[in-house]
């Protein structure tokens, strides 16, 4: 299954403070994540774009989409492992037009669908640092831990000692995909693209429900409480084991 990831070349190394070497495309070996998408009044999303060029995905007029990830990195080419929470909300770049929902379902048919990272905390120096010197993602150090809970997972994010948010994903039955994304960040006043190509056991459900979110006493917790995002979940997606390749960031223009 992953042949591709663990032939892919590097095209390009850099150097971390504590003295490693890291080839590009970053070669994640083995990771399992959950993820799941929840209805929020669009102009809240809206305040979250740094870019005007960013338009927040509707999935009805007026309702746009807060994602929630949370992942296990359990094995990486050339850095440590680690855990990983991803607060996104699924953009168009510049779009001649906003069609509710299909961007949501169809991503493959617009090519400037994407995920803009509002934050993303991980659980290691190493990785925060790699993040935001080649991607310029909005990494911080912080707690994450995942539980197996019957049949669902949990990830629970604290930072200094206070709670963010715990999410609960259900599992499902999972088959072999490959599947690319693109994602969106803001790097030294540049909007900036890059692509993830991943493969492996995925769980897709378009069916409402089966995944939710409770919100701590953190200031991060509080901004999400303040947009007024649904409770119940519009899609969730499980990859039980995965891989992938995070490519240098292909697109650099004023935001």
């Amino acid at each position: 299954m992953y042949e591709a990831i663990l032939r892919r070349m590097e095209t390009n190394r850099v150097t971390l403070s504590n003295g490693v070497s890291v080839g590009l495309p970053l070669r994640c070996l083995d990771w399992t994540g959950i993820v799941a998408h929840f209805p929020a009044p669009i102009a809240g999303v809206r305040n979250l774009l740094p870019s005007r060029k960013l338009r927040p995905v509707q999935i009805s007029p007026g309702t746009a989409i807060l994602s929630l990830a949370a992942l296990e990195y359990r094995r990486l080419a050339d850095i440590a492992p680690y855990n990983e929470v991803a607060i996104m909300t699924p953009v168009l770049n510049n779009p001649l037009l906003n069609i509710p929902a299909l961007p949501f379902f169809f991503p493959g048919w617009f090519r400037s669908a994407g995920f803009f990272v509002h934050q993303m905390p991980v659980t290691t120096q190493e990785a925060c640092e790699l993040g935001q010197k080649v991607w310029g993602y909005p990494k911080f150090v912080a707690d994450i831990g995942f539980q197996e809970i019957d049949d669902l997972r949990r990830c629970r994010l604290c930072i200094d000692g206070k709670e963010v948010l715990t999410l609960d994903v259900e599992r499902g039955p999972a088959k072999i995909q490959r599947i690319d994304y693109r994602i969106y960040t803001i790097k030294e006043d540049r909007l900036l693209r890059h692509t993830i190509q991943t493969e492996g056991l995925y769980y897709f459900s378009l069916l409402s429900g089966h995944a939710s979110f409770t919100l701590g006493d953190h200031p991060i917790a509080e901004e999400l409480r303040r947009l007024g995002v649904g409770t119940r979940a519009i899609s969730r997606v499980f990859a039980s084991t995965a891989s992938s390749l995070l490519y240098e960031a292909d697109k650099r223009s004023p935001k």
